[in-house]
C-alpha cells in the first residue's frame, strides 16, 4: 500500500518559492506519465486554496537527441 502525499501549506510554498527569482519559469510535469502540464486557474473554499492545472501536449522526446 503506497503512503498518502501530504498536503503542501502555503507556507511550505512561499518558502521554497522565496528562495527562486521572480522570472524565474515554472514548470509543472509529471514524470510518471512524460508530460507536462499548465497552470489553468485558483480558487479558494473553507481554508483551501485550489491550483487547477491541465494537460499539456510535452514535446517529443527523441531517444538519443
Amino acid at each position: 500500500m503506497t503512503e498518502p502525499v501530504p498536503n503542501l501549506a502555503v507556507g511550505d510554498l512561499k518558502s521554497e518559492l522565496s528562495r527562486w527569482s521572480d522570472e524565474t519559469p515554472v514548470t509543472f510535469h509529471s514524470p510518471l506519465k512524460e508530460q507536462d502540464f499548465r497552470f489553468y486557474r485558483d480558487s479558494s473554499g473553507e481554508n483551501l486554496l485550489i491550483l487547477e492545472i491541465n494537460a499539456f501536449p510535452s514535446p517529443a522526446v527523441v531517444p538519443g537527441a
